[in-house]
């Protein structure tokens, strides 16, 4: 298009950018996937860009116990039948997008660690707010179970709206994932689940989730005990980066980003 009508189209389209314009590290969008112990949180608060919140949700904060510049905050339902934990932290987030329009947030990213455990918060909150759920007493503790698709797809959204908040405050993002095996949708049956080799997101219904990010790591251990990142795809797991590194890199996002500035003339 010639930049005479280009400058007419962006004259009548507010909020337009030119590619050109764009750097792919100004803010880093990270889905971290990975096995238990293979070195997720651990990872981010090591190298991530500082200062740095971590919002924990598996109540595991001394994983990363003497991070420097990194502040963490647990959020956990003790009582999963009077649920707080989703309430504390879209108050939070209020609170962090206020100081954003105010030109006073200092953080530079902030990781949500992990997913798995946050959709169970939100699970907590939704069953609260729309009563979609099992009730059982166990002993003396009463247990709650979310029913039907349309709880499934609640959270979905919950969590998708919030990721979506968290973009739009122009700083690095991590959400932290587990992963297992992936069910054969083809092969399972009611009475006996089947699963591939492939690895997908715990529970599998977040990989809805996984699109909006512009990286897909998995974190992993490799033969020789060294901690590993795997950035581009094979057969076993979908990774993808927009960066120009390698496929398989050392566990430092520093050093990555480094790696990505020196290969391009236009980062």
């Amino acid at each position: 298009m010639p930049s005479g009508e280009q400058d007419l189209l962006t004259q009548y389209l507010q909020g337009t950018v030119q590619a050109s314009d764009i750097n792919k590290v100004d803010r880093l969008k990270v889905a971290l996937c990975g096995d238990e112990k293979t070195g997720k949180s651990n990872l981010i608060a090591r190298t991530a860009r500082k200062p740095l919140l971590v919002c924990d949700f598996d109540d595991r904060r001394e994983s990363i116990a003497g991070q420097e510049n990194v502040t963490v905050k647990t959020y956990v339902d003790a009582d999963a039948g009077l649920p707080k934990a989703w309430g504390e932290l879209e108050s939070d987030l209020g609170s962090i997008e206020h100081l954003k329009k105010e030109g006073k947030l200092s953080i530079k990213s902030i990781s949500l660690d992990s997913m798995t455990y946050l959709r169970q918060i939100a699970s907590n909150q939704m069953m609260r707010d729309t009563n979609n759920l099992r009730k059982s007493k166990i002993g003396i503790q009463n247990y709650f179970i979310a029913q039907g698709w349309d709880s499934i797809n609640y959270v979905q959204i919950m969590l998708y709206q919030l990721i979506r908040r968290l973009f739009a405050l122009d700083i690095d993002v991590y959400c932290v994932f587990h992963t297992r095996n992936e069910k054969d949708k083809v092969r399972s049956t009611k009475e006996n689940t089947v699963y591939t080799d492939k690895l997908t997101v715990e529970p599998q219904n977040l990989s809805i989730l996984l699109p909006i990010f512009n990286e897909k790591w998995r974190t992993y251990i490799d033969s020789d005990g060294l901690y590993k990142l795997q950035t581009k795809g094979d057969y076993f797991f979908s990774a993808s980066t927009a960066l120009n590194i390698s496929n398989i890199e050392e566990q430092d996002i520093n050093k990555i980003l480094t790696k990505h500035n020196n290969g391009n003339k236009k980062a």
